[in-house]
């Protein structure tokens, strides 16, 4: 729960509502997943109870039908569901962190979104992950700029735009730019794939000595193909032009 009441209000202030005025029984007569539960205590002990998977996913499946748009429109419904997630809104603010210094209202006011406009009825199964990811997915989104059409009118690092190939040739010399290690560091804590990073950082350091030989050690000594290696290198360069502009915000 959010214990917090400036998040999304008083989760015991709420739970006496739901109480005092049999909220819960209200919602058995058209939902039978809350068959039994008369009080806030009994919801939490399904929720939190070992093995009790299906019944809790019956439970958010019956919230959401209540409180999406396309539902029953209910804030109430709407409120516990994000006290229940109060877990998953507060990881996935940790992971987030550095893309906005306000990161859990963000996370919890996109969750608040997801949960309003749910495709309850093509989706009922895997709820909890299914709202899990599209809310990862539109607040990075949201907060990671990038333009696939006009990538012209998106900030880059260098007047080349090539912050990979500067960030990876720093990485290879002693005493390398303290700045351009934590931009790397920064975006594979942003998503980044650390292994693309890992490999980026090869690909340069080995062009410093032959190029197209050099590429075709550092893919087989990755077990991969120079195709593969060059497919990669490219999609590492294009997410670590997409994460500069908040590394540069994050660092101001």
């Amino acid at each position: 729960m959010f214990y917090d009441p400036t998040i999304v209000g008083s989760w015991p202030a709420l739970a006496a509502r739901l109480d005092g005025d049999a909220i819960l029984v209200r919602w058995a007569a058209t939902e039978p997943a809350f068959a039994g539960l008369s009080s806030a205590h009994d919801l939490l002990a399904v929720w939190e109870e070992d093995g009790a998977d299906d019944r809790r996913d019956a439970v958010l499946a019956a919230l959401l039908r209540l409180a999406a748009v396309d539902g029953g429109r209910d804030d109430d419904a709407l409120l516990l569901t994000l006290h229940l997630f109060s877990g998953l809104a507060h990881t996935m603010a940790r992971q987030l962190a550095d893309l906005n210094p306000d990161i859990l209202a963000v996370v919890v006011g996109e969750l608040t979104c997801q949960i309003r406009r749910y495709p309850w009825r093509r989706r009922p199964r895997a709820i909890a992950a299914n709202l899990r990811a599209e809310t990862r997915r539109a607040v990075l989104a949201d907060l990671r700029l990038s333009s696939r059409y006009h990538p012209d009118r998106v900030e880059v690092l260098t007047a080349t735009g090539d912050i990979g190939r500067i960030a990876a040739a720093n990485a290879c010399e002693e005493g390398e730019d303290l700045d351009v290690v934590d931009l790397l560091q920064w975006a594979v804590r942003s998503g980044v794939d650390a292994g693309d990073v890992a490999l980026l950082i090869a690909t340069e350091c080995s062009r410093d000595r032959q190029h197209r030989r050099a590429d075709q050690n550092v893919a087989a000594a990755h077990g991969i193909t120079t195709r593969t290696l060059y497919r990669r290198r490219n999609r590492t360069l294009t997410a670590l032009r997409g994460v500069a502009p908040q590394y540069l915000a994050a660092v101001a």
